[in-house]
């Protein structure tokens, strides 16, 4: 995905002492619908990709086969675009058009291509079609959620069956350290971020504080506001490596899966335990647990 945001949300600048009474139980309810939707969208991934068993059939809508390099090429192009385009402030429309379709179509596509693994290729394009017309006619957290699950898990599955584990783990070394400076150091990610919230596209996952607020409109999800949005990447990475085991069995997949899902605990601990509230890149520690539970896998294989 061409955006891998870090955790936010919207807080005072430092917590009050009435907030740090309230707080656990605010970030208990986050907490579990942050690790339902990423484990859901592992679940769903892990199931394509062991499905796939490395043969796509005539019916499998297909992904593109890339290398690491293409990978590497592919996204250093579409995040030049992005920060070149958001400078054209003639074009607010056009910027709107644009980011839209972006997003509808990626998540089309990819959505199509993970139900494809269970039906007819054409069926899974006319559902996901119905899908993504709803998100774009009444948008709002619920659908464009559904649409971020299918559409990681499409594109986690199909390309990580693709890729060599140890070249999913290179890839997840050296987008942990892009993360980390593109946050701290240049700081163009919560720009980008802001930038394609601001026009309904948001490649990330929002997380609501309770489940009534899945119906609240996209609109109100926007970096710094009072939802926390995690980064499409720091979902699609991690299940990378994960479908990519699966050629070997599911149990080296789940046990990636159950570590990554660790490394977004402490993600998350670390985003809260902070007196000042800032952006944080959340994949270096999903990625450094994901690799851990690699690691353990060839061990125990």
């Amino acid at each position: 995905m061409p955006e891998n945001t870090e955790n936010q949300i919207q807080k005072p600048a430092v917590r009050t002492q009435e907030e740090l009474m309230f707080f656990p139980r605010i970030s208990l309810k986050i907490f579990f619908w942050e690790i339902f939707l990423f484990s859901l969208t592992l679940g769903l991934g892990i199931a394509a990709a062991f499905s796939l068993g490395g043969v796509k059939s005539e019916e499998q809508i297909p992904l593109p086969e890339i290398s690491i390099w293409d990978f590497i090429l592919g996204f250093a192009l579409a995040t030049l675009f992005i920060l070149f385009f958001s400078r054209l402030s003639k074009f607010q429309k056009g910027k709107r058009v644009l980011y839209g379709f972006l997003f509808l179509i990626v998540a089309w596509w990819a959505g199509a291509a993970l139900i494809s693994v269970w039906i007819l290729g054409s069926v899974a394009l006319v559902l996901m079609a119905g899908l993504v017309f709803w998100r774009w006619k009444s948008p709002n957290i619920f659908n464009h959620n559904l649409c971020m699950v299918l559409g990681l898990a499409g594109i986690g599955s199909g390309l990580g069956v693709a890729l060599d584990p140890w070249t999913v783990v290179v890839l997840l070394i050296i987008f942990s350290i892009y993360d980390f400076i593109a946050v701290y150091k240049t700081k163009h990610m919560q720009k980008m971020a802001e930038e394609m919230a601001g026009y309904g596209a948001i490649f990330a996952l929002v997380i609501p504080q309770r489940f009534s607020e899945f119906r609240q409109p996209l609109k109100r999800a926007k970096p710094g506001g009072r939802f926390l949005i995690l980064g499409g990447g720091d979902i699609a990475f991690p299940l990378l490596l994960c479908s990519s085991l699966t050629a070997t069995g599911i149990l080296g997949s789940l046990i990636v899966a159950v570590f990554s899902v660790l490394g977004l605990g402490v993600s998350f601990w670390i985003f809260f335990s902070q007196k000042t509230r800032k952006p944080i890149p959340a994949l270096p520690p999903i990625a450094f647990f994901s690799i851990v539970g690699f690691l353990l896998t060839l061990i125990i294989r």
